[in-house]
C-alpha cells in the first residue's frame, strides 16, 4: 500500500461512519399475517339401531351428502368426508372447515342421502384482544345440531365440542 492510497482509503471510512441509514418509521404490523387458520367441525353419524358409523359401514362418501349455507342457499364448499385414515378416532366424520369474522350465528343443512337433513349452527362471537395487529378475534362456540339430539365426541376422557355425535 502506498502513501496516496492511505488518503483515499480514510475518505472512504469517513463518508461510510457518516453514512447512518435512517430509521424506518413502518408499521410494526406490516408484513404479519391477520388471519387465523379456519376452525374445524366435524359430525360423526352413528347408526341408531346397531351403534355403528354410518359413514364407515355404509362407505358413505362427498356425493352421499349436501352441505348447504342456509342463510345465502348456496352450496357450502369447505367441507370432507374423512374416511381414509383407518387407525384414527376421527375416522369416518364429515368435517366442515369454517372461518369467519363477522358476530352472528351461522347454520349449515347437512343432507345425508336417504337418510335425513340436520341443521348444524355456531355462533362467532367478536372479543377484543390485546395485540395491535389484531384487535379483535372471532372465537365460535355453542356448536350444536339444532332439532335433534346430540352428544361432544369422547376420547380416551377427553370432550372435543367441536366433534359432535349424532344418531340417525
Amino acid at each position: 500500500m502506498t502513501f496516496r492510497s492511505i488518503p483515499a482509503l480514510l475518505i472512504i471510512f469517513s463518508m461510510l461512519a457518516g453514512c447512518k441509514k435512517k430509521e424506518s418509521s413502518r408499521n410494526p404490523c406490516d408484513g404479519v399475517l391477520n388471519e387465523s387458520p379456519p376452525t374445524r367441525i366435524m359430525v360423526k353419524f352413528i347408526d341408531k339401531a346397531t351403534g355403528q358409523n354410518l359413514i364407515l359401514s355404509k362407505n358413505l362418501k362427498a356425493g352421499d351428502f349436501t352441505v348447504v349455507d342456509t342463510e345465502t342457499a348456496k352450496p357450502f364448499a369447505s367441507w370432507r368426508v374423512v374416511s381414509e385414515m383407518r387407525t384414527s378416532p376421527f375416522n369416518g366424520v364429515l368435517e366442515l372447515s369454517v372461518f369467519h369474522e363477522t358476530a352472528a350465528q351461522h347454520q349449515y343443512q347437512i343432507k345425508l342421502e336417504n337418510l335425513g337433513t340436520v341443521t348444524l349452527a355456531y355462533t362467532v362471537s367478536k372479543t377484543p384482544t390485546n395485540n395491535p395487529c389484531k384487535p379483535y378475534a372471532y372465537p365460535i362456540s355453542d356448536i350444536q345440531i339444532t332439532g335433534h339430539p346430540f352428544t361432544p365426541f369422547v376420547y380416551e376422557g377427553k370432550s372435543y365440542p367441536n366433534i359432535l355425535v349424532l344418531e340417525v
